[in-house]
């Protein structure tokens, strides 16, 4: 079986997920090879890529000086020779891979051919100079399409594995549905929500309808977690700490009824798992204003994403040029808890 690289040089879940389409478009064209994804630790993609058999993930270092970064070019290209890679496909700008894909003797080297990448490459279907400066979504999908790979839709589609959703269904039998997720977490202070109003949260759903609670997170925000449990008083017993290894969080996702929290990893995963998710969009707008919506045109009508927005005007994009109303770092204390709560209500 013949071995071809993937690289995907981006950090977080979501940038990892947004470009699983292309991976999984590059395994159904290439039936009889086997891929090895080259991509950040900080994507999960080990634990994303477990149902795909024909998927090896390698984690990239990261490198912050000269040493470093010569000491992996060499352990590439040993890896690369070791491997047996024939054909590489570089979703990125940059010359790095497309060097060491060189010095490696891959017959096979793709990538976008912006600047002196090109000068490594050898197949010879490069965007044009009007992607140079797209989204890294755009670049991805032009680069498969001029090289006669079509995708009908680029929604990202997850699996959970069986054998852990059994173990879920064991370990959380005792508590009742429906299971919400809440993804309390984020790596940008201006996706998150304040502790207090996701406490508040819990509270006015339990009133509404009774309902079990999972935290959901990192294993590194269980102290958050606790404090969100430790100020829910009267039904703290309803509250689960469930800041759990990706694997396990991937499963009790897919269990779940739906997911209400931050524009995060946890939320693009709900999303991909075929969940209900409320999206508190307070620090960037949500998908169906930006550009991605060229690229995701189901997600807009989807009966799974519910992004909640404030009131009073549109949020600024801090990718995208223009003159909105709402700056980043207000839009999340503009959105209430009792907004929150009543519109999932009314979808669930």
């Amino acid at each position: 079986m013949k071995s071809e690289a993937i690289v995907l040089p981006y950090y977080g879940i979501g940038d990892f997920l947004t470009h699983l389409p292309f991976i999984l478009a590059l395994l159904k064209k290439n039936k009889k090879s086997k891929f090895i994804v080259l991509t950040k630790s900080r994507t999960f993609a080990k634990k994303l890529l477990l149902p795909e058999k024909r998927i090896e993930v390698i984690y990239i270092q990261n490198n912050y000086n000269l040493f470093s970064s010569i000491k992996e070019f060499f352990k590439l290209i040993n890896f690369f020779k070791k491997k047996n890679i024939k054909k590489i496909w570089i979703f990125h700008r940059s010359p790095r891979f497309a060097i060491i894909a060189f010095f490696s003797s891959i017959e096979e080297r793709l990538g976008y051919g912006i600047g002196s990448q090109k000068i490594w490459l050898n197949c010879k279907s490069f965007l044009k100079k009007k992607f140079y400066k797209s989204f890294p979504i755009e670049k991805s999908f032009e680069f498969l399409k001029i090289n006669n790979i079509y995708l009908n839709s680029v929604e990202p589609k997850l699996d959970a594995l069986k054998s852990i959703n059994t173990k879920i269904k064991k370990e959380f039998l005792k508590y009742p549905k429906p299971w919400v997720v809440i993804g309390f977490g984020s790596t940008d202070i201006h996706r998150t929500w304040k502790t207090l109003n996701f406490i508040n949260l819990i509270k006015l759903l339990d009133k509404l309808k009774k309902s079990t609670f999972f935290l959901i997170g990192s294993p590194k925000e269980r102290k958050g977690a606790d404090k969100i449990i430790s100020k829910c008083l009267k039904i703290k017993s309803k509250v689960i700490n469930a800041c759990f290894s990706m694997e396990k969080t991937i499963s009790l996702i897919s269990l779940s009824d739906f997911y209400v929290g931050n524009d995060t990893g946890s939320s693009n995963l709900s999303l991909a798992l075929g969940v209900k998710t409320f999206i508190i969009h307070g620090g960037t707008p949500p998908y169906t204003k930006t550009v991605y919506r060229k690229f995701y045109p189901n997600r807009y009508n989807s009966k799974f994403l519910f992004p909640i927005e404030p009131k009073g005007g549109v949020l600024r994009d801090p990718h995208l040029k223009g003159n909105d109303s709402i700056p980043r770092n207000i839009g999340m204390d503009l959105i209430k808890p009792e907004d929150v709560a009543k519109l999932i209500l009314k979808k669930i």
